[in-house]
């Protein structure tokens, strides 16, 4: 089955990369976008589920005053209160998906959290400061050196460590990790491959999929077919492989596993992905990301032998990259590297960096 959008508002707003409406995707679902401040992704759908009385929120979105002013307005628009939300599940831990958690659990301490527990223990380390905040690295390591930058572009990847001078965005992101840890509930719904969140109405059925974090679930309705599918599946982009540090010795060979995991669902499921657009044809959409990855695995044989330098720069400059490798900065230059990173590691090339933080 080809690729082929079920929402042409969505696909539209995507291509113009301005903020859809909020729009009904199944029987007592809707997508609703929470807008992501300077950032080309510019919104992540929360879906909103009904459930008996109130509703089950999966991906609330980044946080901010517009961001919690636009998910509880429409909220509000459906008829629902923020008192009113039973549960909110978390595909994974990066902060355009969890980032409104906090100020939801504040008005609402009742409700309850699931996500995987790799994921948490992810935002744990990140909370003990195990891992840099930045850059999800061995806060001791100096990960430009490691990965051949240049020294004059040294400062674009120190300027997203937290402890860094050059750093605007450091405290801030401590803080967020911080106040979210401090909002996470005891009893939290710790998901496993095969979970069902505790909803008092309906299944839906966690399905873990890991690659782009280690603790990635997508979420299944398997009575009418809906695959939520946070950011393993998206419908005209790859999601990033590596920025998961603790897993990137792994994390191609996990995401390469999880999409023919997926591919295991029926062929006419209706993707509802965290970005883009709601599509069918998730068949199709697997084989092209799988060849994505596999032509990104060949560029890299290819530079290999094209240079005297190994190092993840020096391989990460010779890729094609969409917008070219010069106008990545700061945190796509890290994102880039990152990815590049992962290819290495999985075909069992040195990439200059000793241990890594583990996951276990």
């Amino acid at each position: 089955m080809a690729i082929e959008t079920l929402s042409s508002r969505q696909s539209a707003a995507w291509r113009d990369r301005v903020l859809p409406p909020v729009e009904k995707v199944a029987e007592g679902v809707w997508a609703i976008p929470v807008p992501i401040p300077d950032n080309p992704l510019v919104y992540t759908y929360c879906y909103a589920v009904v459930d008996g009385s109130g509703v089950v929120l999966i991906d609330p979105g980044w946080d901010g005053r517009d961001q919690y002013a636009a998910l509880t307005s429409a909220l509000a628009d459906l008829g629902f209160r923020v008192a009113d939300i039973h549960g909110i599940a978390i595909t994974h831990y990066h902060r355009d998906h969890i980032g409104l958690v906090p100020a939801l659990l504040a008005e609402n301490p009742t409700a309850w959290i699931a996500m995987h527990g790799e994921d948490l223990r992810s935002i744990k380390r990140f909370f003990s400061q195990t891992v840099d905040l930045g850059t999800g690295i061995d806060p001791n390591l100096n990960i430009a050196r490691a990965y051949g930058v240049p020294e004059e572009r040294w400062a674009e990847v120190e300027s997203l460590q937290v402890g860094s001078s050059r750093s605007g965005r450091g405290s801030g992101a401590s803080d967020f990790y911080q106040k979210a840890m401090n909002s996470v509930p005891e009893r939290i719904h710790v998901l496993d491959d095969g979970s069902e969140l505790p909803m008092s109405e309906g299944t839906v059925t966690a399905m873990w999929t890991p690659g782009h974090t280690y603790g990635h679930s997508a979420f299944v309705r398997a009575d009418d077919d809906l695959l939520f599918s946070g950011d393993h599946v998206l419908p005209t982009i790859t999601p990033n492989i590596g920025l998961d540090s603790g897993a990137i010795t792994h994390s191609l060979k996990d995401y390469l596993g999880s999409l023919e995991k997926i591919g295991q669902l029926p062929e006419d499921v209706a993707v509802l992905p965290a970005h883009g657009f709601r599509f069918s044809g998730l068949h199709d959409r697997k084989t092209e990301l799988v060849e994505h990855h596999r032509e990104r695995l060949d560029e890299i044989r290819a530079r290999m032998d094209a240079t005297d330098d190994h190092s993840v720069y020096s391989i990460a400059q010779g890729l094609h990259w969409s917008r070219g490798f010069d106008s990545l900065h700061r945190f796509n230059l890290f994102a880039a590297l990152a990815e590049t990173a992962a290819h290495m590691h999985y075909l069992g090339i040195d990439i200059g960096v000793g241990s890594l933080v583990g996951t276990d």
